[in-house]
């Protein structure tokens, strides 16, 4: 970065929440120093999202279509294009169109601490080369409950663990995960191994491959634990243990994680682990009077052991 300051472009996806999108965009506008430029992706929503943010956009003048003239961006999707490609649309517009060095990517059911941009600026002039980072992540509205506070990876079980402990240091640290919910990429990262993989549609893991690709790249994947981003977590497509379609995505694109990503015994113990324990999760779900979940974890996780589309 040759002693230069970071510059943040942050993408926000939008799917029928503009309440959470707007408060998102409020604490973006009130974090000081503010990033350069947001992009708002609109993954094809049906009720007045769109509307509703270029309002609030052009009562304060932020509203335009070009960096140079404006603060924000709404780019409006004709399909939803899942996290993954929503997000590369803004990270492909950032790229493209701006000059920033860092692209942030923030769920709208997020909001970042007055100081985020500033903290996280501090963490990279003590670790120029990282190509990802991220916070602390609180949960909102129970701010005092850590989310996220860095992540371990076990790969004999795929599987990925946050940690909930803020160490008392501000110094960044390694983690093998950066969560999707908001996370910093280097535009050199970017250059290196390009976006995310647009096959974990519509969400879920993708986030785990890139931070995995990074590390394999030779990139710092780190986490700053004075920045600080609060959560509310499951807002846009609730939890797994109550959403069957949310546990059907989870499993199926853990299989993928692990058939794309892992190699040699890894692999093999890696799925064997999936093959063998998710048929006996799906029994204890529908014992428990939950046949649905039960169900859409055996199902999802055959789709992930079958599908052609892990391979994209």
């Amino acid at each position: 970065m040759s002693g230069a300051r970071p510059t943040f472009g942050v993408v926000v996806l939008n799917w029928n929440n503009a309440d959470d999108t707007i408060a998102c965009l409020e604490s973006l506008a009130s974090a000081r120093p503010r990033p350069a430029h947001v992009v708002v992706v609109d993954n094809a929503s049906n009720d007045d999202s769109i509307a509703r943010m270029k309002h609030w956009g052009e009562e304060r003048g932020m509203l335009g279509d070009s960096p140079a003239s404006s603060w924000l961006t709404v780019t409006e999707m004709d399909t939803n294009r899942g996290f993954a490609g929503g997000n590369n649309v803004g990270i492909r517009y950032f790229e493209s169109r701006t000059p920033v060095s860092h692209v942030l990517l923030l769920n709208n059911d997020a909001t970042v601490g007055p100081e985020f941009f500033d903290d996280i600026s501090r963490a990279l002039d003590r670790a120029p080369d990282a190509g990802l980072i991220t916070g602390t992540i609180l949960e909102d509205p129970a701010r005092d409950k850590v989310w996220y506070a860095g992540a371990v990876e076990y790969p004999m079980r795929a599987l990925v663990q946050h940690r909930f402990e803020v160490p008392d240091s501000e110094e960044p640290v390694p983690t093998d995960f950066v969560t999707g919910c908001a996370m910093v990429i280097s535009r050199r990262l970017l250059a290196r191994i390009g976006p995310l993989a647009e096959c974990y549609f519509p969400l879920y893991w993708e986030d785990g491959e890139y931070s995995f690709r990074a590390r394999n790249a030779g990139f710092p994947v780190l986490y700053a634990p004075a920045a600080k981003v609060y959560h509310k977590v499951g807002a846009t497509v609730g939890a797994a243990n109550v959403s069957p379609v949310v546990a059907h995505c989870q499993n199926r694109l853990r299989v993928f994680y692990v058939r794309r990503n892992y190699r040699g015994w890894m692999k093999t113990i890696a799925l064997s682990y999936l093959a063998f324990t998710k048929p006996g999760r799906a029994a204890i779900e529908a014992l428990k009077g939950r046949p649905r979940i039960g169900w859409a974890i055996l199902s999802g996780t055959i789709s992930g052991f079958l599908s052609p589309a892990a391979r994209r």
